[in-house]
């Protein structure tokens, strides 16, 4: 007969933690922040034809 390490109670679960993610390199950096401007822009374009 075999014997496994069973966890009494779920407090006993510890989860398992993701690794750190490195930041993106410079040239995908660059692809966000110009993707993030356009998108401010097209939503500040939108919400300033909703009030007029």
């Amino acid at each position: 007969m075999t014997t496994r390490n069973v966890p009494a109670n779920r407090l006993e679960v510890v989860p398992m933690s993701s690794p750190a993610t490195a930041p993106p390199p410079p040239a995908d950096l660059k692809r966000i922040v110009a993707a993030s401007l356009i998108g401010t822009t097209i939503e500040w374009y939108d919400n300033s034809l909703d009030r007029g």
